[in-house]
């Protein structure tokens, strides 16, 4: 009997990480999964050593023009019919899709060739296309108890999966990870401004290195530009497959607020100021890490709002905290992550399949 199933989620990182933890999980337990998504998105850039790739011309439509939206929109189509031939030629067990313009057509193509469908949503407030397939979905996952426009009894809180890799690190000493990165003996501040970078953060952090010489600072920067003279004290790489090491050796972390990676520092006990992509969808990155500033587990600022000295007032505001109160905040963090996401996502399919 063949143990194929098909798995999309991309464009981004945020979707695209989690979709690849539920597959290294499902191939561990000798299913073969098959990965959909689009050419020009991250996972038509990064290795999936999984199973098998079948990318496609597709794009995204929020945010575009008139005439932009009628052409992705046709993409999108086409890429439907084109997955309703692939499912009847695999004879997929099922289909999970993780959000994003790449999950749209695997799920629509599910619901009409009658594949067993499942969508995993990782933020507070879900994408439209998760809405729409939320109800034609067999399961519902959802990374917060508190997600809204998703409810019912096919509804399940998992958490989301974390890859293996970072999860690999968790008891990293910080010592040992900044003798593998080579730290200098300083404060360290790591900053992330996600897979699509962040000109925002990228320019605070020049400005924060500079006026901050007794720290150092790490900035992933993404697809952004930046000056060909920065301050020494402030190492800038574009992309990280290591980022648990990261994680483990710094003091300090400013970032974004996608679900996944607010969720990965969550594991490492990382208090962290956020600073909310401020495009997104419904808002949804602030609402990803308010929860946590409501229990006093991190801190926000804006966009809109982010300076360096407001950057900096925070970060020497956190140093002033005694170590009890550090190790405290780190203890309860941990303990609100769920970090075998992966295997409740599988053992509820596997036990709807029957496999």
């Amino acid at each position: 009997m063949s143990r194929k199933f098909f798995i999309s989620g991309g464009g981004t990182g945020g979707h695209f990480y989690p979709a690849l933890s539920v597959a290294e999980k499902f191939h561990k337990e000798q299913f073969e999964p098959i990965l959909i998504g689009a050419k020009k998105g991250i996972e038509g850039k990064k290795d999936f050593s999984f199973g098998e790739k079948k990318l496609f011309d597709m794009d995204y439509i929020i945010g575009k023009s008139f005439f932009n939206k009628i052409k992705s929109s046709s993409l999108l189509m086409k890429s439907v019919f084109k997955i309703i031939s692939e499912i009847k030629k695999e004879k997929p067990l099922f289909s999970i899709c993780f959000g994003g313009y790449t999950s749209l057509p695997l799920g629509i193509a599910s619901a009409i060739t009658r594949t067993p469908l499942y969508i995993h949503e990782q933020n507070s407030y879900p994408s439209n296309t998760n809405i729409l397939l939320s109800k034609l979905a067999k399961k519902v996952f959802i990374t917060f108890p508190f997600t809204q426009k998703l409810n019912g009894k096919n509804v399940i809180h998992t958490g989301i999966p974390i890859r293996e890799s970072v999860l690999n690190k968790i008891n990293l000493s910080r010592e040992k990870a900044r003798e593998i990165l080579n730290i200098p003996d300083k404060k360290h501040i790591l900053v992330i401004g996600g897979s699509q970078g962040a000109k925002k953060l990228n320019e605070t952090t020049i400005k924060l290195a500079e006026n901050m010489p007794d720290c150092f600072f790490t900035l992933i920067y993404g697809k952004r530009e930046l000056p060909e003279n920065i301050p020494e004290n402030l190492k800038a790489i574009p992309f990280s497959d290591d980022v648990g090491t990261l994680y483990a050796s710094s003091d300090f972390i400013i970032s974004r607020a996608g679900s996944g990676t607010i969720n990965e520092l969550m594991a490492f006990g990382k208090y962290a100021l956020y600073v909310p992509y401020p495009y997104a969808a419904s808002n949804h990155q602030y609402f990803n890490a308010k929860w946590l500033k409501d229990k006093g587990l991190s801190d926000i600022v804006l966009d809109s709002e982010l300076t360096p000295p407001i950057a900096k007032e925070k970060i020497e505001e956190y140093f002033l905290k005694t170590e009890e109160e550090k190790e405290n905040r780190k203890k309860e963090l941990k303990s609100l992550v769920k970090l075998n996401s992966s295997d409740i996502i599988y053992e509820n399919i596997v036990k709807d399949i029957q496999c």
